[in-house]
């Protein structure tokens, strides 16, 4: 069974992912619809944010396509390699895009960024986040043991040239990562 359709026949996962990881199945997309892939590839949105930030399929075929993220303020990266990797990232590190903006440091500095986040992101906002993440993970047979920052920064990386995103006038919209490293 799909992981979308594993997702939509549980609610209490569903809710899970929404809140605290940020990620909706139902959420309506605010960015995305004029924006197509400089490659002429397809690009089909599956899920968004609280922000009305978007996650789009690329390319032909299920969830093992490539995922690209697009915010409402213009950023955009792909994200991961499938599906599985989307969540797994979301779930692991739903403070994954602090940690992108630093990856022109490396991925050592990620991954203090990601420690910090989650020490604040427990502290301040959900103190019981590893109960979800664990919850979600069954559920959706996760491996959170995954270095997610690496294959965030691995994909992200690989935006350019095929993932590159034209707005409406034809205008490239600059991926976060911009050179590889």
């Amino acid at each position: 069974m799909s992981l979308i359709r594993r997702i939509k026949d549980d609610p209490e996962t569903a809710d899970l992912l929404i809140h605290p990881f940020d990620f909706d199945l139902d959420r309506p997309y605010w960015v995305g619809e004029e924006e197509t892939l400089r490659s002429g590839q397809r690009k089909e949105a599956i899920a968004g944010r609280g922000s009305g930030d978007g996650f789009f399929f690329c390319g032909e075929g299920g969830e093992e396509r490539p995922v690209l993220y697009l915010s409402t303020d213009g950023m955009t990266s792909l994200v991961a390699d499938n599906l599985t990797d989307l969540l797994t990232l979301v779930v692991a590190a739903p403070w994954w895009l602090d940690c992108l903006f630093s990856w022109r440091d490396g991925l050592d500095a990620m991954r203090v960024k990601a420690e910090e986040c989650r020490a604040e992101y427990i502290e301040d906002a959900f103190p019981d986040l590893e109960e979800c993440q664990v919850r979600v993970a069954a559920a959706l047979d996760l491996d959170l043991t995954a270095d997610v920052l690496a294959r965030l920064l691995s994909a992200a990386r690989r935006t350019v040239p095929e993932f590159i995103l034209l707005g409406p006038e034809g205008d490239e919209i600059e991926p976060l990562v911009t050179q590889a490293r």
